[in-house]
Formats: structure tokens, C-alpha cells, sequence
């Protein structure tokens, strides 16, 4: 009976050695799969923000949210996987940001979605970070979309510039006031014709 035990006891430590060696293993793999994703995103880390022209980085300088997403973008992770993985969480929330303080002058749709799709490529990028087999291909052919979001935002601000700058015709203004039928409206006259109407 004692052989019995003593030969199960036996059995059973060696069962959790062999287990606990095993995890032992499988965390160093997984450590040394980690380090390497992390040198490889560290390289492909880099974000271009174009100049922009003056009359742009004037309305940039007061926005606020713009110059805090601009400078999170800009600040690369050093140090391991998880300072990307929160990095990529800060720059997706500050991302959800801009779209809604927008300034006044860039509040065009062209513009929004624009922010719009910079933001969907941004929560792609913090989605594949945070996956427990990190998809280093797909990461590196995200940043380059995400850097040619912002050089299209850029554009964009400078077509709303140039367009502004473009003189207007003689007339034009009385013209476009013509057209807009939201502003030629008048409640009270309709309310009468349809008074009218409503008697005959």
C-alpha cells in the first residue's frame, strides 16, 4: 500500500513538472515572438504631419484637440508591446475627439469624413494591436494609410483656403441667395397660401 502511494505521489510531481516546464517554455516563446513584433512595429512607427499653409496652421494652433492628437501621434512608444498597445488606445480616443470639435471653418462634410475614416483607420490599428497574434503585415500597410489620411486632411484644408481666396463674380452673391430656397422661405405667406387653399 505504501509502494502504492508512494508511486502516485511519484507520478503526479512528475506531471507537474513536465506541465510547468512546458508553460515555462511556451512563455519564453511567446516573450521572444513579442520582443521581435516589437522591434518590427518600433521600425514602421512613424507618422508625417505635412506643413501646412499658414492660414491652416493658424485655425490648427487653436485647436486645441488637433494639437494634442498631432503631438500623440508624433511621440513613439519606447519602451515594450504593451506602451504601443496603450498607445494606439490614446491616439483612437483622442481620434473621437476631433470630429466633434471641429472649427467652424473646417466644418465641411469632405473634412468629416475624412477625420471620419483617419479615426476608422486609427481603431483598426488598436484593434490589431490588442490581438493575441499581433498581424505585423497589416499593421505595415496601415500606417502608410493613416499617414495618407493626414496629407489628405491637409489637402482638404488647403482646397477650403484656396477656394475662399477665389473672387467672386459680379452678381454671384445675389445669385446663389436666388437659389437657396431654404432662406426665400417665409412661414407666414406660405401659412396664408395654404389657408387659402384650404377654403376653396
Amino acid at each position: 500500500m505504501k509502494v502504492f502511494l508512494y508511486s502516485l505521489s511519484l507520478l503526479v510531481l512528475t506531471l507537474v513538472s513536465c506541465e510547468s516546464e512546458n508553460q515555462q517554455l511556451e512563455a519564453q516563446k511567446v516573450a521572444q515572438k513579442n520582443e521581435a513584433v516589437f522591434k518590427n512595429i518600433s521600425k514602421m512607427w512613424q507618422f508625417n504631419f505635412p506643413t501646412p499653409r499658414p492660414e491652416v496652421a493658424a485655425t490648427l494652433g487653436r485647436w486645441n484637440e488637433w494639437r494634442q492628437f498631432e503631438i500623440e501621434m508624433l511621440q513613439k512608444p519606447q519602451s515594450t508591446l504593451s506602451a504601443f498597445q496603450m498607445k494606439t488606445k490614446n491616439l483612437s480616443s483622442k481620434a473621437d475627439t476631433l470630429a466633434i470639435t471641429i472649427p467652424f471653418e473646417y466644418d465641411k462634410p469632405q473634412i468629416l469624413s475624412r477625420i471620419t475614416t483617419l479615426n476608422t483607420k486609427l481603431k483598426s490599428l488598436e484593434t490589431f494591436m490588442n490581438l493575441q497574434v499581433i498581424p505585423e503585415q497589416r499593421i505595415a500597410k496601415l500606417i502608410p494609410e493613416i499617414n495618407e489620411e493626414i496629407k489628405g486632411l491637409y489637402k482638404q484644408w488647403d482646397e477650403i483656403i484656396i477656394k475662399k481666396a477665389i473672387p467672386k463674380e459680379i452678381g454671384e452673391e445675389l445669385m446663389l441667395r436666388a437659389l437657396d430656397t431654404a432662406r426665400n422661405a417665409n412661414p407666414d405667406e406660405m401659412r396664408k397660401k395654404m389657408e387659402i387653399s384650404d377654403k376653396k
